[in-house]
């Protein structure tokens, strides 16, 4: 049963100025806390969000997924003001600073899919999840992708981001493999032995920092995607392997001393959440499209370099010329039985030596 509190209108107000949450029929619900609840299972609601979901029985994992809800049904409807904001809250859209009500999301997406990655901090009050977005009349499918944080009931921060082509991101990009892929990554194996808190915040200071001393033993079965798409090295000259890329956990890894760890630390499932700045140029590729490969990796640079000139050498073709840009990663790990088993890599690109406006 939903029960919904009737809408108050003051006397001589137009009812539009005072509209209804969606009907509870709207509203996603996640099969997997529906489960827990069905099974009787119980979580600790922590201190800050204590009374703040009595229909979710004190389950902090539901609360937190059905604040995920009301933003993505707030965002279908075109309407944030319904959302339970913070008197001063934080917000940024593609790495710039905005309100909600002047979001893109908010104006041009029609209709946003059930995420199919949801991880979940308790502790943290902290949720990331992803999506296969429409926009308009559009059939071709952006990624819409974020993070949300709650404190004392409200919403506190907000961080979205919408991947429309392999050109927001310069790597892979698939929407129609991206709720495949992750379904895999939220049905986990039931005997699995959990990662402690502790070790999984051990991986998320050593995602962009090389110096932390932590062995790392990859899964034979690891999940490496960007943006959706399950990796695949084509090869400089596009007659590599078409067999996906391993997962890797590289000791020269990209180092960011200013990235935000551990945003996000799901200890039911194994995901680590973190943002770090990647800078990289972005090179033509093969065809007519481009690539962005980042400064850690220069021997594959220069390949791309010694192809643009026999491109050129051989004439007949039109190639975007090579840019500086830097990457905002959103990364996203999974780790259990003692082993990385999933590595995404969630960038949007943007110019040169720019930063993050989560660090002011």
């Amino acid at each position: 049963m939903c029960l919904l509190a009737p809408r108050f209108v003051p006397t001589g107000q137009s009812e539009a100025r005072f509209p209804q949450f969606p009907p509870c029929s709207t509203m996603r619900f996640s099969n997997l806390l529906r489960l827990w609840l069905a099974l009787g299972l119980t979580v600790t609601v922590p201190a800050a969000l204590a009374g703040s979901a009595p229909n979710h029985r004190g389950n902090a994992r539901e609360y937190l997924s059905s604040i995920v809800d009301q933003v993505l049904d707030s965002i279908e409807n075109h309407n944030p003001h319904v959302l339970p904001l913070a008197t001063i809250y934080k917000a940024t859209e593609n790495s710039h600073a905005s309100s909600l009500a002047m979001m893109t999301a908010w104006r041009t997406i029609t209709k946003v899919n059930p995420p199919s990655l949801l991880a979940i901090d308790t502790q943290q009050g902290s949720v990331y999840f992803s999506s296969v977005a429409s926009e308009g009349n559009s059939k071709t499918k952006s990624i819409l992708r974020g993070r949300i944080k709650v404190v004392d009931r409200e919403i506190t921060e907000v961080e979205l981001f919408i991947s429309r082509s392999r050109g927001d991101d310069g790597f892979g990009f698939s929407a129609d493999q991206h709720d495949t892929n992750n379904r895999e990554l939220m049905s986990p194996p039931p005997n699995r032995t959990r990662a402690s808190r502790e070790t999984l915040e051990i991986l998320g200071e050593g995602m962009f920092d090389a110096s932390v001393d932590f062995p790392v033993t990859v899964s034979n079965n690891c999940q490496f995607t960007e943006v959706g798409w399950i990796v695949v090295d084509t090869g400089t000259y596009g007659n590599a392997s078409s067999d996906p890329l391993a997962c890797s956990w590289r000791t020269d890894r990209p180092t960011d001393l200013y990235a935000r760890n551990n945003l996000v630390v799901d200890e039911e499932l194994g995901f680590v959440v973190c943002s770090g700045m990647v800078p990289g140029m972005v090179y033509p590729y093969i065809g007519n499209i481009s690539t962005f490969i980042p400064d850690d990796l220069p021997a594959q640079q220069e390949a791309q370099v010694v192809w643009i000139e026999e491109m050129k050498a051989q004439g007949g073709v039109s190639m975007v010329s090579p840019r500086p840009a830097m990457g905002d990663n959103l990364q996203v790990i999974q780790y259990y039985n003692d082993e990385l088993t999933a590595l995404q890599l969630n960038v949007y690109l943007f110019g040169p030596n720019m930063t993050s406006p989560w660090l002011y």
